[in-house]
């Protein structure tokens, strides 16, 4: 599978750039359309090797942690077992990832892919993981593009640090945002978007273009 290789590629970069003294965090991220800031015209990829662990992924690493100290639990294999159970929000899965609607989307039709296993690297992923990352990743993309005619969108890998520290309470997961809308002053004021649209509606929609 093609968008196994992609993967592939993904970690290899990844395994060269992650002990180098001066990289603390590594971002990968995919660019598709001029609003998502992709600056030419074919489907690509960027990784980013920065010094600094990003706001971002310290208050996502800072909740995980809460959450543990306080349930014993991955905060993120909880969210995994309640999508499963509720079904609503899901939209495929397979052997080892989720594909699903999360219940807090930032962005109407937002959709995340989780490993269903606790996993806390992404760099440490395996051959088998890969065609099924591969697998959920196509079917997300593509009820994306179908459900709302080639949208722009941006999907971004959210993992550990490699700066040397363990982080067994977090979960690595890939986040897709199609835009859909326009920041007004509302959302720049408050870094609030208000999504157009229920989870669970959406949802729905985006199952009939699995």
């Amino acid at each position: 599978m093609e968008v196994a290789e992609i993967i592939d590629a993904y970690q290899s970069r990844y395994i060269d750039l992650m002990n180098k003294k001066s990289v603390n965090y590594i971002e990968i991220f995919h660019n598709h359309g001029k609003e998502a800031g992709a600056s030419i015209e074919h489907p690509h990829s960027q990784l980013m090797a920065i010094p600094v662990v990003s706001p971002g992924i310290k208050l996502e690493l800072d909740g995980a942690e809460n959450y543990h100290k306080s349930n014993r639990k991955c905060v993120f294999c909880t969210i995994a077992e309640w999508e499963i159970k509720e079904g609503k929000r899901l939209l495929f899965e397979n052997d080892n990832f989720l594909v699903f609607c999360p219940f807090s989307s930032r962005a109407a039709f937002e959709i995340w892919v989780l490993p269903k296993k606790h996993k806390a690297y992404f760099e440490r992923i395996t051959n088998e993981e890969k065609i099924d990352l591969g697998e959920a990743l196509q079917k997300a993309i593509g009820s994306i593009s179908k459900t709302l005619e080639d949208p722009a969108y941006n999907f971004y890998i959210h993992t550990s640090p490699c700066d040397g520290k363990d982080y067994p309470h977090y979960h690595w997961h890939i986040e897709i945002l199609p835009h859909t809308s326009t920041w007004a002053g509302f959302e720049l004021s408050t870094g609030i978007e208000i999504s157009t649209i229920e989870p669970e509606k959406a949802a729905e929609e985006l199952r009939k273009n699995i």
